[in-house]
């Protein structure tokens, strides 16, 4: 039906094994390198929409341009471009930073309720993904991170290093707790505030914090703890992905969701050429 596209990796998750009859949203990890998810992250997270509850409650959200507040329109079909809010639970995912390493090495695969109109997502959809623990509210008594992945000004150490170099003495670091131009809350401070004590392995290293590794589902990552505890959060949106597709999970018996791959036929009849990929799997 449709060329190849990018798939999500149907290994075990935080969240479990992909259920029979199941439609997952996707976003895909791409065979010839893409963007590094970094790209995607949103730095500072962002806060959700006042009134907003996406907690077990995927939604459609029309996406408007955030300066005029007019609806923003497909170049190529001129229809309204809609994205899907989706919600990270904690009880799978404690941190948000579990799902970011989670869907770098597999991607993003987010089970969506059948009922939805799945004829609106074309090709320019956006999956954006909240979590309950995105946003470090209390992040102005912590250091920054030592590194920003995305080099933003007056987020990081490195930052404030290189710009107040020559009013450090040699070995000495700038507490920028106190500066009013700091910009945040940098996301990557989350990988600097996981605890050591859940760690699965720790090696300790002189003179430096410890490397720890961290299990979520089949994926295992490393990071590297302050010590620095986080006193205070708020949910917030962590990933802005793009929508590369539909799983429709099979049944024993072969068949699928009757009424999900109906939408999904729609919105390729409608859609055209934007039309939103979907594929049948057993896993």
């Amino acid at each position: 039906m449709f060329e190849a596209f990018p798939k999500a990796v149907p290994e075990p998750r935080g969240c479990g094994d992909r259920e029979e009859g199941g439609v997952y949203a996707e976003s895909g990890l791409s065979a010839s390198g893409g963007s590094p998810l970094e790209h995607f992250l949103f730095d500072p997270p962002l806060p959700l929409p006042d009134g907003v509850d996406l907690v077990n409650k995927p939604q459609l959200w029309q996406r408007v341009d955030p300066v005029s507040g007019e609806p923003v329109l497909d170049p190529v079909t001129d229809a309204p471009v809609y994205d899907l809010l989706i919600w990270i639970g904690a009880e799978h995912y404690p941190e948000a930073v579990d799902y970011i390493e989670e869907t770098r090495r597999l991607g993003a695969s987010r089970r969506l309720n059948p009922q939805m109109d799945l004829s609106k997502f074309t090709c320019a959809s956006r999956m954006l993904l909240a979590h309950p623990r995105a946003i470090i509210a209390s992040w102005r008594d912590l250091l920054p991170p030592r590194s920003c992945r995305k080099h933003l000004p007056y987020h990081d150490q490195v930052f404030y290093e290189r710009v107040y170099s020559d009013q450090l003495e040699v070995g000495e670091t700038l507490d920028a707790t106190h500066d009013d131009e700091r910009v945040g809350p940098c996301i990557f401070k989350l990988w600097e505030v996981l605890s050591k004590d859940e760690a699965i392995e720790t090696f300790e290293r002189e003179g430096d914090h410890p490397l720890c590794l961290r299990q979520i589902g089949s994926t295992i990552y490393e990071y590297t703890p302050t010590g620095e505890q986080a006193t205070q959060w708020e949910a917030g949106f962590i990933l802005g992905l793009p929508l590369t597709g539909i799983a429709l999970i099979q049944y024993q018996d072969g068949s699928v969701n009757p009424r999900a791959k109906d939408k999904l036929l729609h919105g390729m009849e409608q859609n055209g050429e934007m039309a939103l990929p979907f594929y049948e799997t057993d896993r």
